[in-house]
């Protein structure tokens, strides 16, 4: 067994034991995709930050994740697809995941996603890239028994994947992934090859390639799991030709699952500021025209509304989006901001907890929404996430503006308004996640808006 083993031990409802699988995509696979990575550069010690990866709530029910899956895999239009089929679901039963119980008629690979996010804590995004990057699963007429690679070392000649036919299939393949994750979160004995907060030597290609190794430190749980699955860092080469292939000493794995993620679904929370980016160094700035502002066209929007054009409900909020949209790409800092102040390393009021007094600038969510009031003209709505929810003019959401406040507990962003029929959102939304513009997905928020702004202000 290659360094790629490490035990990740599963028992399904079926009684099947599978144990000695730690996984991979062939090294030299290629994934072609309509949109190419952009975003932040590859970093290969925090490829992915704790809070996407272990994010099982990140997509907010079924009909959200069929649209990811269809998303992608559009090209795929057989009644055997993935995204179209159903499928056994046995059961799961173990120590790592909540129990997931058997439908013995089946169900799409949507609900089988979600059900083992809620179950796992493995955020369904990633697992849908994963699918894509191990065996472009979702865009082959019928799915592969390797679905995600699970129970695939590189024990077989040549460095070559020797899958485990006993562990084939979607319900086992996609099981077996979910579950290596949450048993990677939990028990650090799992990832001690590659575990988070020391330096380690990890392999360019497969051993018997000959290229050796590069010392990596490795900087979270998620990026020593991710090291766990697929035990290969990309070469320059391998970096500089996405999606294409490098030379031969480069591997694709976790270079795809970077770059695949922040082109279907936005920053891994991991990765490195891109050099002259605005999330380099401070503020950016946005042009607006009148009421008019322009949606940046960056790695940090969603894509499907880079470059649009929103009208605010006064030319002072205009200006206050605007600034928003400047900060796109900075990173979140606990009690960065405040009262409408601009970015700063959040000390006078984080007090130090979290990633606060490290000399990191940024907002974190109050503190951008805060930000972008007082830079409309408009008071700010307070300190806190917990004043700006309690007060202001409450808006129902079908009578909601750019510029108001949507609330969650313990949390609040700036509302955008509806565009192309989806609401959509800007907010500093967690510690290692960029500023972002993402769509209004999370069921848990305030059951109306917070309107802090009048027409007769600004």
């Amino acid at each position: 067994m290659k360094t790629r083993a490490a035990l990740l031990g599963v028992t399904l409802a079926v009684s099947l034991a599978i144990t000695g699988c730690s996984v991979v995509d062939p090294h030299t696979q290629r994934v072609s995709t309509s949109s190419t990575g952009g975003g932040t550069e590859w970093d290969a010690g925090n490829i992915f930050s704790d809070q996407v990866l272990y994010n099982g709530n990140a997509l907010p029910d079924e009909a959200a994740v069929q649209a990811a899956l269809d998303k992608i895999g559009a090209s795929c239009g057989a009644s055997t697809c993935l995204r179209t089929a159903r499928y056994a679901v046995p059961g799961l039963s173990n120590q790592w995941c909540s129990s997931v119980p058997a439908e013995p008629a089946g169900a799409s690979y949507a609900h089988i996603l979600l059900t083992l996010a809620h179950a796992c804590g493995l955020n369904p995004e990633v697992a849908i890239v994963m699918v894509q990057k191990e065996s472009q699963g979702l865009t082959r007429d019928t799915p592969p028994a390797a679905l995600t690679g699970f129970g695939c070392p590189d024990s077989g000649p040549g460095g070559s994947a020797a899958c485990n036919a006993s562990v084939g299939g979607v319900w086992a393949q996609t099981a077996g992934l979910f579950t290596s994750a949450a048993r990677a979160r939990q028990d650090a004995a799992v990832v001690a090859r590659y575990q988070e907060g020391a330096t380690h030597d990890i392999l360019w290609n497969v051993e018997e390639s000959g290229c050796g190794a590069a010392p990596v430190a490795v900087q979270n749980r998620a990026t020593a799991w991710i090291y766990t699955y697929t035990p290969y860092q990309p070469n320059a080469a391998s970096l500089a030709a996405y999606p294409g292939e490098g030379d031969a000493c480069s591997s694709y794995g976790n270079r795809n699952l970077f770059e695949l993620f922040q082109a279907n679904f936005g920053p891994t929370g991991g990765g490195k500021p891109v050099p002259g980016a605005v999330n380099s160094g401070g503020l950016g700035s946005v042009a607006y025209a009148g009421v008019n502002v322009t949606i940046p066209d960056n790695q940090f929007v969603d894509q499907a509304v880079r470059g649009k054009t929103i009208q605010a409900p006064t030319q002072g909020l205009a200006k206050g989006l605007a600034a928003g949209f400047g900060a796109l790409g900075m990173e979140y800092v606990w009690g960065g901001g405040g009262d409408g102040a601009g970015p700063n390393d959040g000390c006078s009021r984080g007090g130090g907890a979290l990633n606060s007094c490290q000399g990191i600038i940024g907002f974190d969510c109050s503190g951008l929404t805060a930000y972008v009031l007082v830079q409309g003209g408009y008071p700010s709505p307070g300190g806190s996430s917990g004043e700006q929810r309690g007060s202001g003019t409450s808006v129902p959401y079908e009578q909601g503006l750019p510029g108001d406040i949507v609330g969650f507990p313990g949390h609040v962003a700036i509302y955008l308004g509806v565009i192309d029929g989806r609401p959509y959102i800007l907010e500093a939304s967690d510690v290692g996640i960029p500023i972002h513009i993402v769509p209004l997905n999370r069921n848990d928020k305030d059951s109306s808006l917070h309107r802090h702004w009048t027409t007769n202000v600004a």
